[in-house]
């Protein structure tokens, strides 16, 4: 006996009890609309499993299956006819057509006409689908097609729905590309395939009988590819680069990227320049629970530019062993490795690396202990010399132990010992004399007592160092043994006032920070010393309240000097945001300071220093400045100018400005001038034609652009206003056509290749093509964008996976 309903908006009849408790729950749901709009009940609200973001297993098989149409016919326990909208709906699946006819003893539905079958990750449309609800097994003919996680599109012959996680589409079109109004559209590309597996647990895409077409030309063919699903890490191509070089010729670079385990990935780039042969670059990644780091590995088997093998080799490795014993502590390791296969890879290679392109590449291995208040650390480092001066000593080994405490009387106390082998090898370096090898031992104590209050702060400490060198050879005074013996006395001190005002309509929080700073220590020669690891600090708003004018352990300054500043900091009363700091220091010498750095140094004159202004200001997130001069007691000049600023606006509108000046000149430094401009801008604000409307409804979603159809300009230009021309040099244009990225750039390179401060330039165009969801999205090898522009953003920085409710039906 079959039982009929027609659609109606009145309670149901005792008919319903013959239809499928679920079924008859929907129908009394829907067909009792208007009963329950007549008698409104306050229901409590709750939190409910259902609004979670992942459908479980167990609620798809018990969840209720809704059912809606025109027109229903039902057989209890047999089959179910729906008629004229029909649809059925359950927990993960939505099913609509014409005609829907559902087979209880096989589970089966067969659907026809305008059919529509969505889940969370996918929607299928076309005229007949045949499918086995709960297996999620069947076929759907000439079906239409979206798949939410990449973002794809596109037709086939014929769909297999092999289970919930897998499905093969059969003669396939498939796109990233969005259709627009037109029936001549086409996409910009479209990827053919005789056959593509969609896999949601491995998050791939397999194509077989591959055709790529770019704007209706074929690019290439192949038998098999794997494209990504989501935005997880996957094996395969990275977008290639195209560039000409004046050096390399032109270039073609196509990277790899294997992902290896969770914790371990290696990208592998292949080179191919017409004027020096092919290289490979390759970068293997790790991170484990107690231990971490990469490995980098360039590689050209045969330069044509130096009739040889290049290679350059750069190695990162920490980690720690936990013995779980208390009474043992922690062991940590730490390696570097660094080295290339000859003198002038950093001049030949400029691009390849930060530490690769340095004159000197250190190695070091360090073993570190500790336990509680107690440490101790062992260290190798070697360097390989790859220029004409002197290179700096080896540490072949250092050994330093640590203790510092703090006790219940605020006493803080602390002490370092070390013994270190210094060694170098001057050969084949002119006017470099011979090396003063020997061994260094030290101790360093320290005790200090901070008073610290709300008001301010008084923290007086006092230092001895006790420093021994041992020479392997005499010294000009014939010994070969030197000790140095010196105290220190400081007394750290500021007072901290605040008020309460008001700026520009914003509760402002304002400090007044007064500070001065102590120091002395006695005057012993020091020029016989030998110079390790010493140099001059950088004289600056934090250095100038220190002990020692210089860094290491060579050289201990002759100090009797009195540091005063001043600091001013403005504050958002309602976040705490710092708004405004401006700060000035100055020192006082009340002796001269006879220690130098070079044998028979000219004395630091006692009376006051250069004096130090400092200012930032971040009034809101939009723009920032930064400003410190140096400005000459004696001739009231500036010595030195750092002004930095940033604006920006929106996401992909940032402009960075900075202008710096030294006219400090010192043995084996010059006077220098550079203005730094860098952006990331779109060029329709240029021309007066910016849609903030479309632009705010796209830019929702981070790192996906401000829209398709944009063009972007991209820069840095560094000026030197000494020499009256340009240092370094990137220019280039982005274009995001929504379904793939255009690039193309001039970078221009400088480098001191002499001493004589001779230089050396190497430019390049580069270009780019990039096809999102072709390739892993928001990995690109054109670095030198985010390399060289501050805060520039990739116009496809991540893929944020939709949620299912964002297409829930």
């Amino acid at each position: 006996m079959a039982t009929h309903f027609a659609s109606s908006s009145l309670p149901p009849t005792p008919a319903t009890a013959l239809v499928p408790s679920s079924v008859a729950a929907a129908l009394l749901w829907v067909l009792g609309s208007s009963w329950a709009q007549a008698q409104p009940v306050s229901l409590p609200l709750r939190s409910s499993p259902l609004l979670e973001e992942t459908v479980t297993d167990r609620q798809k098989s018990e969840g209720a299956v809704f059912v809606k149409g025109q027109e229903i016919t039902a057989r209890p326990d047999m089959d179910l006819v729906i008629e004229g909208q029909a649809s059925i709906r359950r927990p993960g699946l939505a099913v609509s057509a014409d005609r829907v006819d559902y087979d209880q003893t096989q589970d089966v539905v067969d659907a026809q006409g305008q059919v529509r079958i969505s889940t969370p990750t996918s929607v299928f449309t076309g005229p007949h689908l045949r499918l086995k609800v709960d297996s999620f097994q069947g076929t759907f003919e000439k079906p239409d097609f979206e798949l939410y996680s990449s973002g794809g599109y596109g037709q086939a012959a014929e769909v297999e729905f092999v289970d919930n996680s897998r499905t093969i589409l059969r003669q396939a079109n498939y796109t990233t590309c969005r259709r627009t109004p037109g029936p001549e559209w086409l996409p910009a590309w479209l990827l053919k395939a005789t056959k593509l597996t969609v896999d949601e647990e491995e998050s791939t895409i397999q194509a077989e009988g591959v055709q790529f077409r770019f704007q209706d030309v074929p690019i290439f063919a192949a038998p098999s590819i794997s494209l990504p699903l989501t935005n997880e890490r996957k094996s395969g191509l990275l977008p290639p680069l195209l560039s000409i070089d004046t050096v390399n010729g032109v270039e073609a670079a196509q990277p790899y990227y294997f992902d290896i385990a969770p914790n371990r990935d290696a990208t592998v780039t292949t080179h191919v320049m017409s004027q020096r042969g092919v290289a490979v670059d390759s970068e293997f990644r790790y991170l484990e629970r107690d231990y971490g780091g990469q490995v980098r590995l360039n590689l050209m088997p045969s330069d044509k530019l130096r009739n040889e093998r290049r290679w350059g080799l750069s190695s990162q490795h920490n980690g720690g062993i936990d013995t779980g014993l208390d009474s043992v502590g922690r062991i940590g390791l730490g390696l570097t490795l660094n080295r290339v296969s000859d003198n002038n890879y950093w001049r030949d290679f400029p691009r390849s690396g930060l530490v690769l392109t340095q004159r000197v590449l250190p190695s070091t291995g360090v073993l570190s202990w500790g336990r509680g208040d107690f440490s101790m650390s062992a260290q190798v480092q070697r360097w390989q010399n790859l220029q004409e001066a002197a290179p700096p000593y080896d540490r072949a080994p250092q050994i330093t132990m640590r203790y510092g405490q703090w006790n219940a009387e605020g006493l803080d106390w602390s002490l370092v010992a070390d013994t270190t082998r210094f060694e170098a090898d001057y050969s084949g370096i002119a006017n470099a004399g011979l090396p003063r090898n020997g061994e260094r031992s030290f101790v360093q104590a320290q005790v200090s007592r901070p008073w610290i209050r709300p008001w301010g702060f008084v923290t007086p400490k006092l230092q001895l160092h006790a420093t021994r060198y041992q020479m392997d050879r005499a010294l000009e005074n014939g010994a070969t043994a030197v000790n140095r013996v010196l105290p220190t006395f400081s007394l750290d001190s500021g007072l901290v006032f605040e008020r309460e005002t008001r700026w520009f309509g914003r509760d402002v929080l304002q400090t007044l920070e007064p500070r001065a700073f102590y120091a002395r220590t006695p005057y012993k020669d020091q020029n016989m010393l030998p110079l390790y690891d010493s140099g001059a600090t950088d004289f600056n708003l934090s250095t100038i309240y220190s002990e020692n004018t210089y860094v290491g352990h060579d050289r201990l300054a002759d100090n009797d000097a009195l540091t005063l500043g001043v600091n001013s900091r403005f504050f958002d009363a309602s976040n705490g945001a710092e708004m405004l700091r401006v700060g000035v220091a100055q020192r006082i010498r009340f002796s001269d300071q006879r220690v130098g750095l070079q044998a028979n140094p000219a004395p630091v004159e006692a009376g006051l220093s250069d004096i130090l202004f400092g200012a930032g200001i971040r009034w809101d997130d939009r723009w920032s400045f930064d400003a410190t001069l140096q400005a000459n007691n004696q001739t009231h000049s500036i010595a030195r100018t750092t002004l930095q600023g940033r604006y920006s606006h929106s996401p992909y509108r940032v402009i960075n400005a900075a202008y710096r000046a030294n006219n400090q000149v010192t043995p084996g430094t010059t006077a220098s001038e550079f203005v730094d401009v860098g952006w990331q801008w779109p060029l329709s604000d240029l021309v007066g034609n910016t849609d903030r409307q479309a632009e705010n409804a796209w830019s929702r979603t981070p790192g996906q652009g401000l829209g398709p159809d944009r063009w972007y300009t991209v820069g840095r230009l560094n000026y030197s206003l000494k020499e009256r021309s340009l240092v370094d040099t990137l220019l280039g244009l982005e274009y995001d056509a929504g379904c793939w990225l255009g690039r193309v750039a001039f970078q221009r390179l400088q480098t001191n290749i002499s001493t004589a401060s001779a230089t050396s330039a190497t430019s390049r165009i580069l270009f780019q093509l990039e096809f999102i969801g072709f390739a892993r999205v928001g990995v690109s090898p054109l670095k030198s964008l985010s390399d060289n522009i501050p805060r520039y953003q990739y116009l496809r920085d991540s893929t944020v996976q939709p949620s299912r409710f964002q297409h829930y039906e």
